[in-house]
């Protein structure tokens, strides 16, 4: 049975809903892949969907819902699709550091100017008083590897320290003072990447 067809108004209800934060039904983050854009902001596409018929979001499938909002015009965007498509480049990136002759024959042909492609990204409105916390705890010391921050910002002459979740936001992590660390930004890259 496919979804029920919905309009406009079934997907500002929806969204209104699930901005003031209701969840009648369980949500895991984790498993949040499809996102809708309305009015500038992403918005998980099951739930927004389920919020605006009030019904669980597992009674349809993602394709099924998207095919029901189709005929509105939204944009639909995975965030594992984008994931997946910066893996790839990144292997492809080490298949040419293996392969300096073919690198130099690729780019000799290669354009010099790249398309352009537009992306989605999802990003936490993080407190200022938890970074600032944290930055103030650390003394210009990167609190990982403990060496001094590797240069002042020009703007104020700070320490620049990174502050870093370890348990990342995006993995339903606080953001509490607890939850963070200042760190230098090799720290950090080595924190995210290994």
């Amino acid at each position: 049975m496919p979804a029920p067809k919905i309009d406009i108004s079934d997907i500002c209800k929806g969204v209104r809903r699930y901005n003031a934060g209701e969840r009648p039904w369980r949500q895991t983050l984790n498993r949040v892949d499809w996102f809708i854009a309305f009015e500038n902001e992403l918005y998980p596409l099951k739930y927004t969907y389920a919020l605006a018929v009030d019904l669980p979001p597992i009674k349809y499938t993602t394709d099924q819902m998207k095919g029901a909002m189709r005929h509105l015009g939204l944009s639909f965007h995975s965030l594992k699709a984008e994931l997946d498509e910066k893996e790839e480049f990144e292997e492809r990136v080490r298949k040419s550091l293996q392969d300096p002759l073919g690198r130099a024959k690729r780019l000799k042909n290669a354009t010099t100017k790249p398309p352009v492609k537009y992306i989605t990204s999802l990003s936490f409105v993080r407190n200022p008083d938890v970074v600032a916390e944290v930055l103030s705890r650390a003394k210009g010391l990167c609190e990982s590897c403990s060496k001094s921050a590797p240069f002042l910002r020009a703007s104020d002459n700070s320490p620049y320290l990174e502050v870093h979740h370890k348990v990342f936001l995006a993995n339903d992590g606080e953001d509490i003072v607890t939850n963070a660390e200042a760190l230098c930004p090799n720290c950090h890259r080595r924190k995210h990447y290994g």
